[in-house]
């Protein structure tokens, strides 16, 4: 969560085009989900009503593949 905590926004202009917006955020694997959520505040702090996130794949235990 820290890796990404700062590491995406939303430019001012576009912000205005989000506004009550339904977003759905598209993610190939998801392991701990730290960016999907990252990407998801920020969405929503823009202005975006709903964020949902679709993924192809799920990690059931991350922690057990970390190198």
């Amino acid at each position: 969560q820290k890796n990404v905590a700062k590491a995406f926004a939303v430019d001012g202009e576009k912000a205005l085009q989000l506004q009550g917006k339904h977003v759905v955020l598209v993610d190939d694997v998801m392991t701990t989900g730290a960016t999907a959520g990252a990407c998801a505040r920020v969405l929503k702090a823009a202005g975006a009503r709903q964020v949902d996130v679709l993924c192809f794949a799920l990690v059931l235990k991350p922690a057990a593949l970390h190198i």
